[in-house]
């Protein structure tokens, strides 16, 4: 039942109006009646006071009951209250009210005895004969320190608790009204609030199924519209990397199907023919190649999924030194094709906060590139250029080039510009694509900066410097070559 957000808004905010409003009546009728008992007192005290001064002069010369009964009568009509004189023996000698009064008898209350003392008396009771709450002051009748008296006043506070029990009557049926009526915005609220909610639940119910072309309407800047805002950059990530990720296999799938389905050939010509020597050292070999090609796209693929780790393992390195040791690894394979390497390397490069390994993985499939599509008597050239915060690599080769429509294309994962001579010099076509990630992950950019089919070509990448590491001697010395 409390599963509905909606549902729990709606009855947490009726609650709260609720005490709210019950709280808010209580105090105002417990004010309410404090200013009505109050305003009561005062005015029956006042009365009292006026009378007192009024029968002051009679009390003096003779207790006269007609007399005292008239005045009191008088009063007791100004004010709609029972007025009563006593003397200073306690005795009645005045009552209001004439048939059934109290004249001539004693008052033994702790009011009238307080008044006779010099205070003034106060006191609500319940009166059973009249059955309601009375209010009852009595003040002293004096003539300098001398007590003549004094001047019982007795009120009903019926008035008082009627006009407390319709206030209390328009408070309870204006909270009714006002919970009713904040119960309609509250619900309209929550259906506002709640209703972009259940829409990112449904869509995020789709992308679980599988449904991944999900988009939330954004109708506000509030805190729910950034949260569908990013539901909906999410979903479009999400759908981006589904389609990469279903494009890769396939690029994999057809990648692994072409040695495999060669492989396959092979064997099942070795297995059903008669082959002499020489057929089955070709069938051999072309087995050996493919698998060797297997093991490069198996190795490739693996690299791709450590990127991130690899990454994570950062030092401070002498660039300069991390360019011989690439070039002292390359020269032998490249003087075993026949060809020339040179080189361009300042001495003032600077040192760099990376992974030698990433480092190291663009160099190799650059130079591997530029070694396999170079015919022997060429050359490669190997160069690094200072510039503005930013280093700049370049390798250049002799090679057959790159065709003009090729070069957007090139950093794609399983690209090839021929597709044959690729497969037969062992590529993969996910070298570029790796110094593509590599590269741009340390906010670097690469790409093409010359080729002319048949007459070679020149790649290069871009790394950012970082002022702070440059020339940081307590840092440098980490790294020997520095």
């Amino acid at each position: 039942m409390f599963n509905s957000i909606r549902l729990r808004m709606t009855i947490t905010y009726l609650l709260l109006i609720a005490v709210v409003m019950l709280v808010t009546g209580l105090i105002l009728l417990n004010m309410l009646e404090k200013y009505y008992l109050t305003s009561a007192e005062e005015n029956l005290e006042r009365t009292g006071k006026l009378t007192a001064e009024f029968i002051a002069s009679y009390l003096r010369e003779g207790a006269d009951a007609v007399l005292l009964s008239n005045v009191a009568e008088n009063f007791s009509r100004q004010i709609n209250a029972r007025v009563i004189i006593v003397s200073p023996q306690k005795t009645v000698v005045g009552d209001s009210l004439r048939v059934g009064g109290l004249l001539g008898t004693k008052m033994e209350r702790e009011e009238v005895q307080e008044a006779l003392e010099g205070g003034t008396g106060r006191s609500i009771q319940y009166s059973r004969l009249s059955d309601q709450w009375v209010l009852q002051v009595s003040v002293p009748v004096e003539k300098g320190d001398t007590s003549l008296g004094a001047v019982f006043l007795s009120s009903s506070l019926k008035p008082v608790y009627q006009t407390l029990t319709a206030v209390r009557r328009f408070l309870i049926v204006s909270t009714l009204v006002a919970m009713i009526f904040a119960g309609c915005l509250v619900v309209l609220f929550a259906h506002h609030l709640t209703e972009p909610i259940k829409e990112l639940t449904i869509a995020a119910q789709q992308m679980a199924e599988g449904k991944l072309d999900q988009k939330i309407p954004i109708n506000s800047a509030d805190e729910i519209g950034r949260l569908a805002q990013q539901f909906n950059i999410m979903a479009a990530r999400v759908k981006e990397m589904n389609q990469r990720l279903t494009r890769f296999v396939g690029d994999v799938s057809h990648e692994l199907r072409t040695p495999l389905a060669s492989i396959h050939i092979c064997l099942q010509s070795l297995q059903n023919y008669e082959l002499n020597a020489d057929e089955q050292k070709d069938f051999i070999e072309d087995i050996n190649h493919e698998t060797q090609r297997l093991i490069y796209l198996v190795e490739d693929l693996l690299e791709l999924t450590r990127r991130q780790e690899v990454a994570d393992k950062r030092e401070i390195l002498s660039l300069k030194v991390i360019l011989e040791e690439v070039l002292d690894l390359t020269r032998p394979r490249v003087e075993r094709k026949g060809l020339k390497l040179f080189s361009e390397i300042p001495g003032d490069l600077p040192c760099m906060y990376i992974s030698s390994e990433d480092l190291k993985r663009v160099f190799f499939n650059l130079l591997d590139n530029a070694i396999k599509y170079t015919p022997t008597g060429g050359w490669l050239k190997l160069s690094a250029e200072n510039k503005p915060d930013q280093i700049m690599i370049t390798v250049q080769d002799t090679g057959c080039g790159i065709p003009e429509e090729a070069i957007p294309y090139l950093f794609e994962r399983f690209y090839r510009v021929d597709k044959a001579r690729s497969r037969y010099l062992g590529g993969t076509g996910l070298g570029l694509a790796i110094c593509k990630e590599i590269v741009e992950r340390y906010g670097g950019s690469i790409g093409v900066l010359e080729t002319r089919e048949g007459l070679g070509s020149t790649f290069f990448f871009t790394l950012p410097v970082d002022p702070s590491i440059q020339y940081y001697k307590e840092e440098l010395e980490k790294v020997k070559e520095c």
